[in-house]
């Protein structure tokens, strides 16, 4: 009997693919289980058929190119399992990840599971739930250790990511599986606040482990300019969606406090995030941690999520020389990895590094 029902859409990058599925089938009971694979090559790069790994697998393949959420509702028609597992084709599941994945609807009201994401090239989490700030949509604690303590059991969350996670199949069906026309992202969230709606509570799990690559996918036509317009057909279905992003802010400041003492409580703000709603982060970390902001320089790096920003050289002088530490505000605290001189500048004050997904942190500590 098939109780478990794994569901691959696939466009391109077979190396990867490979990856997956052989993990899966480590992973997978036998007997239990089923994989099947939605190849949609409108670009013709097509699974071999004469690769052993997929023997066992169930092809569909489609010559259009369907994207994520019409690939995932072919495969769900197909599936005879219990559970549908949806599993992104550059994901590299763990050990028993799909019975910690799936053990959690004995509870009823749960209606969806993710996994834990990790890194592949960090090893750090690189998803583990996402919530909503006043325009955009932060991953909870990003970047942080596999074992940082707000992370490290399973949570409920307001939407997760769907390139390894799993719902009943029935209940798939009855919420009539993925909106199709949001074409690229945000299918997963819109599945995650439907549920909501109707009573089913979304949870990330953290025993249930899997590698995620993300935007391995070449020739399949996503791009800014579609992920922009799916953005806004999202946001004009869930008109009524609020900012949750305090909740993370709260719980971030309790455990940043929690372990430390903050003897300076005026502090210089340097604000180099993308994000449009930086101050109202801001206003609710200094508040939580109850300093006061002498002084506010705004700069923002042009590039989202940036990991790789040579502060020595982004930041003027005048500040890098500022007697008052500095609480800087960025959109992913990795952004201060490389920077050694930098942190050798100010390692005689308390700097904290806060960002948009509500990690919060000294500088020396980065």
């Amino acid at each position: 009997m098939i109780k478990y029902s794994v569901i691959i859409p696939f466009h391109s990058n077979i190396n990867l693919l490979t990856l997956c599925v052989k993990a899966l089938k480590c992973n997978l009971p036998e007997g239990e289980s089923e994989i099947i694979i939605v190849d949609n090559n409108a670009n013709g790069s097509e699974i071999p058929s004469d690769e052993n790994i997929f023997q066992d697998c169930k092809i569909l393949r489609k010559k259009d190119n369907l994207f994520y959420p019409s690939a995932i509702n072919i495969g769900a028609e197909v599936a005879q399992g219990k559970y549908l597992i949806f599993c992104d084709a550059d994901s590299c599941v763990n050990n028993n990840f799909c019975t910690n994945l799936t053990s959690v609807f004995a509870d009823e009201t749960i209606g969806y599971s993710s996994c834990k994401l990790i890194n592949t090239q960090s090893n750090n989490i690189l998803e583990f739930g996402t919530t909503f700030s006043n325009y955009n949509f932060p991953h909870p604690y990003c970047g942080r250790s596999l074992n940082f303590p707000l992370c490290t059991y399973t949570r409920d969350v307001m939407a997760a990511c769907a390139a390894c996670s799993s719902i009943p199949k029935q209940l798939f069906y009855d919420m009539g599986g993925f909106d199709e026309t949001l074409i690229q992202s945000y299918s997963d969230i819109d599945l995650c606040l439907r549920l909501r709606y109707k009573g089913y509570r979304s949870v990330c799990v953290s025993n249930a482990l899997a590698y995620h690559q993300g935007s391995s996918t070449i020739g399949s036509g996503m791009s800014a300019g579609l992920k922009e317009d799916t953005k806004g057909l999202f946001m004009r279905k869930h008109t009524g969606l609020l900012p949750q992003i305090n909740t993370y802010l709260n719980e971030a400041c309790d455990h940043f406090l929690s372990d430390k003492i903050l003897t300076n409580k005026h502090y210089i703000l340097f604000d180099c995030s993308s994000i449009g709603d930086s101050g109202k982060y801001v206003e609710t970390i200094a508040n939580n941690l109850n300093i006061e902001i002498c002084e506010r320089f705004r700069k923002p790096f042009p590039l989202r999520d940036a990991i790789n920003i040579d502060f020595l050289n982004f930041i003027s002088y005048v500040i890098r020389n500022y007697r008052l530490p500095i609480l800087y505000f960025t959109d992913n605290f990795h952004a201060f990895d490389a920077n050694g001189l930098w942190k050798s500048c100010r390692k005689q004050y308390p700097d904290i590094v806060a960002d948009r997904h509500a990690n919060i942190l000294f500088l020396s500590e980065i």
